[in-house]
This record gives structure tokens, sequence and C-alpha cells, in this order.
């Protein structure tokens, strides 16, 4: 299997400049009827959805102008790139490493969240669409802030970053 080894580094809120690391599949691995690697479709509608949030692009928006928007002229394109996203915290099965944090789903310009988020409302954290694979207490924090207690509850901490003093 090829991947890319992507880097996202998280902006905004109490986890901003937190990193975490995620392979998307390029090619190879399990593919369908028409012998396209599933992974790269699912890669494609991920860069897809990040470029359409990084630039407001409504998904539905077929136009000329839009397309060419969406043109990339190699994967070199997207370092740098800004976009809203949910996080979501994936259990390790082995017992040495640490929980980590993954990209759960890009948010889109179509979806409320992406407003709130662009307009720098605070967005509480609420559960994923998907179906939660299991459930504990240490999943309500980021993985990097388990095992740590929770901050002290202060006027600035309940703000988001952007509405914080310097």
């Amino acid at each position: 299997v090829l991947s890319l080894d992507c880097e996202f580094t998280v902006l905004e809120g109490p986890h901003a400049k937190r990193k975490f690391w995620q392979t998307l599949t390029a090619s190879g691995g399990k593919v369908d009827d028409k012998g396209v690697a599933i992974g790269w479709k699912i890669t494609k509608s991920t860069i897809r959805a990040m470029i359409d949030s990084g630039l407001g692009l409504d998904p539905e928006d077929m136009s000329e102008e839009a397309k060419q928007k969406r043109v990339l002229r190699g994967l070199a394109d997207l370092n740098g790139i800004t976009f809203v996203a949910k996080i979501r915290i994936e259990a390790s099965n082995d017992p040495r490493y640490s929980d980590a944090n993954k990209l759960d789903r890009v948010v889109l310009p179509s979806e409320e969240e992406w407003r709130q988020v662009m307009n720098g409302e605070e967005v509480l954290a609420k559960p994923s669409r998907r179906k939660a694979q299991a459930t504990s207490t240490a999943v309500q924090q980021p993985a990097w802030n388990q095992g740590t207690p929770a901050p002290a509850s202060t006027p600035a901490a309940n703000q988001p970053a952007w509405q914080q003093p310097p």
C-alpha cells in the first residue's frame, strides 16, 4: 500500500498548536469490483472535502469556477491548507501505546458547525455522525490530554481561543 503520511495541526481552541498524524491510502489494499483501491476513493473524497471546507465551496457547486478551484497541481498544494474538521479519539489496542487523535471527518460549508467556526462562535463538542466504537470516560478528553487533570475553569478558559486576551 502506498500512503500519504499527513500531519495536522489544530489552529484554534483549547488544543491549539497540538499536532496529530494520520496516513491516507494512495494506492493498494482492498479494491472494488472495477479494480480501484477503496482506500484511494476514501482519500480522494477526504481531500475534496478539505478543499471545499478550506475554500468555502459548496460541495454541490459544479460550476467551472468551483471545478477550477478544486484542481491540484500535485499533493504539495495541500501543504498548509486550513479547513474545519472533527477529531476523534482512536483507542489503542496495545497497552504499550496511548490512544491517538484521528481525523474523523471534514466539516463542509453546507453544515451549521462550519458556519459557527467561521463566524468565531464557540462550537460545543458533540458526537460524530459515525457510530461510536467504544465508550469510556477517557474518550471525553483528547488523547493528548488523557491522564492529566482538567484545567481549572476560568472565564478565559470558557471562551474560544480567538476571544481570549493575548
